[in-house]
């Protein structure tokens, strides 16, 4: 099992330094996971309603991946 980490929250741009007890949401399946950190409870709900609409500059930056 691979698992990803984006630590930039993608509503606000912030790298996250801390992230123990920080919202997050795991995208993918088992083989090939990504979990994504948010600052706030509201950043990661925002973006589930929408999660297409924000970009993951980190993981992108890194895998060329859009």
């Amino acid at each position: 099992m691979t698992y990803r980490i984006e630590t930039t929250d993608p509503i606000t741009g912030k790298t996250l330094d801390q992230l123990m007890d920080m919202p997050y949401v795991i995208e993918g399946n088992d083989e090939d996971s990504l979990i994504i950190y948010f600052e706030s409870k509201q950043n990661r709900d925002l973006y589930l309603e929408d999660p297409s609409g924000h970009k993951l500059e980190h993981y992108r930056e890194h895998t060329g991946k859009p």
